[in-house]
């Protein structure tokens, strides 16, 4: 029996159903544990085989309260999904490792630079992947700018994000340290679902196209196979020496390629890649074993769209 934790679950459903898909196809027997603030009235709880209730990552009884699930459990996989807990259990690594638990995270050096929206921007300059115009003040802006967007450095889903189309309105904002400001980039935006071994070492790339975006995250997409972007996402997850699952974003303006964010985790649109071919449950089963994972870079279906709607837990 292979014991797997997903924290945050939320409205994660299709995530849970393609991890049970898998280690069904390959006749592996799968425990699916979840943890939200309110299970009763998170979804994806309602498709895992136990449920816990988790405390807020920011009070002081969150990652006790954790380590007694997986230790009650005997988790074998931890998967994070939550950006907001990634740091903290990061400086639990070890605590983890001592109970025979894999933490699905990249290293903190890795998270810090992926989660700050800011250090993400000078990851990109430094290593020559064009990228906006960003800076942490609004004064610098001329009316050539515009539009700018206001973005917080930190954060998930387009939370907070604002656009502004008045250099008046821009200049007079009240100085944020936790915000920073980003030339707005028209084009096609695409999503690379990125899966990398415990090594940092890339093993499947698949650019999706971001047909249509509802409250931050992906509601239709569809697979396309791009060489230019499936290797410059990889020079990137492995420059940077992220692991697991990663997700990039870039907008393609018909004369170059602008890389906007990484995000160290499974993005909400994973269910296309999965449906695409790659297998990520089975490869992150591998890897947890400690078995060797062959890369698949461009072994997916082509052209396939994804069109998601909502469906309702009744209890």
């Amino acid at each position: 029996m292979f014991k797997l934790l997903f924290t945050a679950a939320g409205r994660r459903v299709e995530l849970i159903q393609a991890f049970r898909q898998s280690f069904s196809n390959h006749n592996i027997d799968l425990q699916i544990i979840t943890t939200d603030l309110n299970p009763k009235l998170a979804p994806a709880c309602y498709f895992a085989d136990v449920s816990y209730e988790l405390p807020r990552c920011n009070e002081a009884h969150y990652f006790d309260t954790l380590q007694e699930i997986c230790r009650r459990e005997r988790v074998d996989l931890l998967i994070p999904l939550y950006e907001p807990e990634f740091l903290i259990l990061s400086h639990h690594r070890d605590e983890l490792k001592k109970l025979g638990i894999t933490l699905l995270l990249s290293s903190e050096p890795a998270l810090k630079t992926a989660l700050d929206k800011w250090e993400t921007f000078n990851f990109f300059m430094a290593n020559n992947f064009q990228t906006p115009k960003t800076t942490l003040d609004n004064s610098v802006w001329k009316e050539d700018d515009l539009p700018v967007l206001v973005k917080p450095r930190c954060g998930m889903g387009a939370q907070g994000i604002t656009s502004i189309h008045c250099l008046d309105q821009l200049q007079t904002l009240k100085p944020d340290s936790g915000v920073l400001y980003q030339q707005y980039v028209s084009g096609i935006e695409y999503t690379l679902d990125i899966l990398a071994d415990f090594n940092g070492k890339v093993v499947a790339v698949v650019p999706r196209e971001r047909l249509e975006v509802r409250s931050g995250e992906v509601s239709k997409s569809k697979t396309v196979k791009r060489t230019d972007l499936i290797a410059m996402g990889r020079q990137i997850v492995e420059t940077l020496g992220v692991i697991g699952p990663v997700t990039i974003q870039c907008i393609d303006t018909g004369e170059a390629v602008y890389w906007i964010e990484i995000n160290p985790r499974f993005g909400g649109g994973v269910p296309l890649t999965i449906a695409a071919g790659v297998d990520y449950p089975y490869l992150l089963y591998q890897m947890a074993k400690g078995e060797s994972v062959a890369p698949l870079i461009g072994r997916f279906k082509d052209n396939l769209t994804m069109l998601r709607y909502d469906q309702a837990v009744y209890f």
